[in-house]
């Protein structure tokens, strides 16, 4: 395993790596109790609810809290990394089914890719849901404003965004202490609330919770549901694991986080036991009216990091699946000269933008958005069960009844969230699937029309050695300058050669066929990074690796072997092929839609030149038509 980001830069901070993972990692379920215990009030009955109606749900929180998040994802899931990396994308790769995937694999790899498409479709939903639950805090602390909730949330969320291109990496250093201090709230509010009723915390026994569920059959859809929303973000927990890696994460939740949510709730329930009339927002009114002001403004910072944790782990996913060949690549810029992880993505960035405030405006209140919210973090945690099941049986070698037992656990919490979450579908939230299913048929498109391309490419070329080997024609012109051309396989000949050879009769004194290749891990080191094969005097085969967390810049890789094979990289041209994707003229099939989805990703597609940093200037693109 590999050590995480705080590891590398040193052990001499230890709590400074676990304030930090509280910026980063918690964002999102630590902003959950601005709405989940409400939800679950207004599912049962805001004015019929009992005391222990409110024993039962604050029980099914605490078990939730502890079997989802703190068994499943703290011990279990997190085990599960790839060289220190950590996601869904990550466990796909652990069980490399990006590769080939067939028979039962190819379920796998379906289950990984709803998964992926979920959480992107998340990134529209948790920035719209976080900071309008905070921002109705103005309902407690000045009703007189509540008019103006839509327009602030709208304001701040696109605050957000605009300044993700900016980079985090400076202001970001201050998110950790905040949400420490949020924390901190949250437990200081949490113990005062719990005096107001001692009894709540009789709640923690999960008799309450069987005995909610039991009496209320009707609506224990509606209450799992609402349950359900004081744990999404824990799937983040395993996303962001690479940043500060298991023990890091794991301190940070059993000390600081799982505590401080937890005594939250408990006094949120106790409020609402006190004060019935407090059910009308149960976080603001747990707080002494002296410190709501400060405690909204605390609020609204904790959803801004909550959302720009969620936005950057979508940055993310997306340049994973991107590498993976799961989306069609777009421009990917680092804004941070110490962290390849700090990314920016401009055209996914104003999409997700556009889309959270259409959302803020349809739904216009956290209480109807609720009932969209969760479905697709639901999913996902169900995708990243199965594969997780499938990679402790490829890699733990747990004997037959154990791994039934882990499976059946597992499945049982995580399909009952899913299934209660589904009675959400005619009440918004078709959203959320709407969202991950547009999504999911990008990834399947893209994938599909790379398979289909790299068929029919073969058609236009010839084995490298064949063409090697083959004599050159008389009047054959040689240009003087060496040549560098990109290859999608580097046994077959690069379609720009073969082209410039047999149509223009072009040849170059030398020859570098430079293929990229994307390593099931997220990072390769530089001594595994280069593979140069001298063809002939010629011509040389250079093959480059790179994790699919890294940055690829292919001058920067291959000019120093170049210099070792005496070629001037200065004095080169760079040829690459450019498709031109030609769909079928006529719609039959699945196929035939999938192939246009294909061809108008490819002609908005980052273009080679600029994916690659190939220097612009001494670069030549030769298209050419490819029909599906």
């Amino acid at each position: 395993m590999s050590e995480s980001m705080f590891e590398r830069k040193g052990r001499s901070l230890p709590f400074a790596a676990e304030i930090a993972a509280l910026g980063v990692v918690f964002g999102d379920i630590g902003t959950s109790p601005l709405y989940a215990f409400r939800q679950g009030l207004l599912a049962i009955g805001p004015t019929t609810f009992t005391q222990a109606d409110v024993l039962g749900f604050l029980s099914l929180i605490t078990w939730a809290i502890i079997l989802s998040v703190t068994i499943k994802y703290v011990l279990l899931v997190l085990r599960a990394d790839n060289d220190g990396e950590g996601g869904i994308l990550a466990l796909l790769t652990l069980l490399d089914l990006q590769r080939s995937a067939v028979g039962g694999r190819m379920w796998l790899l379906v289950a990984g890719l709803i998964g992926a498409a979920m959480l992107i479709g998340d990134g529209v939903l948790t920035p719209a849901m976080s900071v309008l639950s905070a921002i109705e805090g103005l309902e407690v602390v000045a009703p007189a404003l509540d008019h103006w909730i839509v327009a602030a949330t709208v304001l701040v969320i696109a605050g957000v965004f605009l300044s993700q291109q900016a980079g985090t990496e400076k202001i970001g250093a201050l998110y950790g202490p905040i949400m420490l201090l949020w924390f901190v709230s949250l437990g200081g509010i949490g113990i005062y609330g719990i005096f107001q009723a001692p009894e709540v915390l009789f709640a923690a026994a999960p008799r309450h919770g069987i005995n909610l569920l039991i009496g209320h059959p009707m609506i224990a859809g509606a209450i799992l549901g609402a349950t359900f929303l004081a744990i999404t973000g824990g799937e983040a927990l395993y996303a962001d694991l690479g940043h500060f890696g298991r023990p890091v994460i794991t301190r940070a939740w059993l000390c600081v986080a799982m505590p401080a949510l937890l005594l939250n709730y408990y006094g949120q329930g106790a409020t609402v036991l006190h004060d019935r009339v407090a059910v009308r927002n149960p976080f603001y009114d747990l707080s002494p009216d002296i410190i709501d002001l400060p405690l909204l403004i605390l609020a609204a910072a904790a959803t801004v990091i909550a959302s720009q944790a969620i936005i950057t782990g979508v940055f993310s996913l997306a340049k994973q699946a991107i590498e993976l060949g799961y989306l069609p690549p777009m421009r990917v810029r680092y804004t941070s000269e110490h962290n390849d992880q700090h990314i920016y993505i401009g055209r996914l960035n104003w999409l997700l933008m556009l889309a959270c405030l259409a959302v803020v405006v349809s739904f216009g209140s956290s209480d109807r958005l609720a009932s969209a919210y969760g479905i697709a973090v639901a999913m996902a945690m169900v995708s990243t069960t199965i594969l997780f099941v499938a990679y402790v049986k490829r890699s733990w070698n747990w004997p037959l009844p154990a791994l039934i037992l882990l499976a059946g656990g597992l499945a049982m919490i995580d399909v009952s969230f899913a299934l209660a979450n589904l009675t959400k579908l005619h009440d918004g939230g078709w959203l959320p699937l709407m969202i991950a299913g547009v999504v999911l048929l990008v990834m399947v498109s893209w994938r599909r029309g790379l398979e289909g391309l790299g068929i029919q490419q073969r058609r236009f070329t010839e084995p490298l050695d064949e063409f090697i080997a083959r004599p050159r024609p008389p009047g054959t012109a040689t240009s003087e300058r060496t040549a560098i051309f990109l290859s999608r396989a580097g046994a077959m000949t690069p379609v720009a050669l073969s082209r410039l050879s047999s149509l223009l009769n072009v040849r170059f004194s030398k020859v570098v066929i430079v293929s990229v290749w994307i390593a099931s891990r997220p990072r390769v080191g530089v001594d595994d990074r280069v593979r140069v094969t001298a063809l002939d005097p010629d011509h040389v085969r250079v093959d480059l690796r790179f994790g699919y967390m890294q940055q690829i810049d292919v001058p920067a890789v291959l000019d120093p072997a170049l210099h070792a094979q005496g070629v001037d990289p200065d004095d080169s041209v760079y040829l690459i092929g450019h498709e031109r994707i030609v769909p079928p003229d006529e719609i039959r099939a699945v196929r035939d839609v999938l192939a246009h989805i294909f061809a108008f990703l490819a002609r908005n597609a980052e273009r080679s030149v600029d994916r690659f940093g190939l220097p612009r200037p001494r670069t030549i693109e030769i298209g050419y038509p490819v029909r599906l």
